[in-house]
Order: structure tokens, then C-alpha cells, then sequence
């Protein structure tokens, strides 16, 4: 990659990015209350697309719009077919998968993006286990859950990821080309790392802050939990 003879460090990094193209995918579900706040901390020197789909019934696709956000609406609603939307649609070289009820502090994205681009990883995964935790932003049972889980993908696979349920992580899109899923529900990050891991990506881990979401959880942690578990199981057992 060129560089001018002569830039700084933060010159530099600013041109690779620009250079690079980063998409970031928000999937929304009701999140009128949130997604403005997400948008408006997002780093623009790093950012260059964001796509929010949408299956709302409020006002959120207009308050995505008004931030300049590219919005794409999905009458049927679902957390992996909203971010296989997204993929499909995005232009940049790296993906960055974000939710929209600002748990994840959009200024982190630098983080996740920047091992890269400089260290030469094709996906990082966010790690909420390991980084920094807010007052009432994870009850204790879904952080043992998380741990489990993470315990058993990275024990049956073989590869050190420390919080396999995290929504907020960077993927070189080159790397997802051509793939299909069983599941486009909740367990389409884990078959969708699974999948990453035999194609051969290098997989690092960013410590990142995690917030007391807005808005309501869409997600039931006993249901969902099993159902990553099983989806763990079975791509093992067809490997």
C-alpha cells in the first residue's frame, strides 16, 4: 500500500483506511431511541459506508436515514438474514457488524479494524469478557452463558475466541464470499465463524466496552443460548 513519503503516524492510518473501506452493518429492530445516539459517535475518518436494515415499526429507518445511513428495509425479520442483507449490499473490504441499541460504543470500531489492517487478522472479534463491563449492561447468568459457550466453541475448534456471542466484530468481506447458512437467526455469527475458521481466517480478539443497551432485549437468553449450543454441536460434527 502507498504511503507519502513523510506522513505521520495518524496521517497514515487515515489514508489506509480511506483506502481500505470500511461498511459497517447495523441490524434494527425498533431502536428509535438508540440509533441516533450510535450514528452520531460513529468515527467518520474510519467509516466510509454505514448500512442499518431495518424491520421497524417506528420511527427508526427515518432517524437511520437522517444520519445519512443507507437504510434498507427487511419485512421479515431475523438477526442473521438482517446482517447477510447487509453483507450482500455493502461495498467496503472490511465488514463491521454493530447493534443498534448502543451497547457497543461506535468509536471502537477504530479498534476492531485497526489488527487488520496493520497485523494482518481477517476477522476480530469483539470481547465483551474480557473488556470493560457497565453497571447493568450484562446480568451475571448471561455472562456465565457467554463464557460456556465461548469455552466450548473455542475447546471443539481449536482456536482462542474468547467471546463467541459478541455483536460487534470485523470481518474482511473477501472472506465471506460464497457462503449459505442453516440458520438465519441468532445462530448465524457462530456457524458464520465456523465457517470463517475453515476457510482458513486468522481470528484475533479486541477488548471492547459493553453498555446498558436502550430500549428493550430482543433476545431470551435460556431459548437462544441453547440454540447456539446445538448449532456448536452440529458444525463440529460435520467437520
Amino acid at each position: 500500500m502507498s504511503r507519502p513519503v513523510g506522513a505521520g503516524r495518524e496521517e497514515r492510518e487515515e489514508i489506509e483506511f480511506k483506502e481500505m473501506k470500511v461498511s459497517v452493518i447495523i441490524p434494527t429492530l425498533n431502536e428509535e431511541e438508540a440509533i441516533g445516539k450510535v450514528l452520531r459517535d460513529m468515527p467518520k475518518e474510519v467509516v466510509n459506508e454505514i448500512i442499518v436494515v431495518d424491520s421497524s415499526t417506528d420511527d427508526t429507518a427515518e432517524i437511520a436515514e437522517s444520519f445519512g445511513a443507507n437504510v434498507i428495509l427487511v419485512p421479515k425479520k431475523g438477526y442473521g438474514r438482517a446482517l447477510q442483507t447487509g453483507v450482500e449490499k455493502a461495498r467496503g473490504e472490511v465488514i463491521v457488524y454493530m447493534d443498534g441499541d448502543c451497547t457497543y460504543d461506535p468509536k471502537e470500531v477504530y479498534d476492531l479494524v485497526q489488527p487488520i489492517l496493520n497485523d494482518g487478522y481477517d476477522v476480530v472479534v469483539g470481547s465483551r469478557l474480557r473488556g470493560r463491563m457497565l453497571p447493568g449492561s450484562m446480568r451475571f447468568l448471561n455472562r456465565f452463558g457467554n463464557f460456556v459457550l465461548s469455552l466450548i466453541f473455542s475447546v471443539l475448534f481449536f482456536k482462542g475466541v474468547s467471546d463467541t456471542q459478541c455483536g460487534f466484530r470485523a470481518i474482511r468481506k473477501g472472506f465471506l464470499d460464497g457462503f449459505s447458512y442453516v440458520d438465519y437467526g441468532m445462530p448465524y455469527v457462530t456457524e458464520q465463524l465456523v465457517k470463517l475458521i475453515r476457510r482458513g481466517a486468522r481470528i484475533g480478539n479486541v477488548p471492547v466496552t459493553y453498555r446498558p443497551r436502550i430500549g428493550t432485549t430482543k433476545l431470551c437468553a435460556w431459548t437462544d443460548g441453547f440454540i447456539i449450543l446445538k448449532c456448536i454441536l452440529r458444525e463440529r460434527l460435520l467437520i
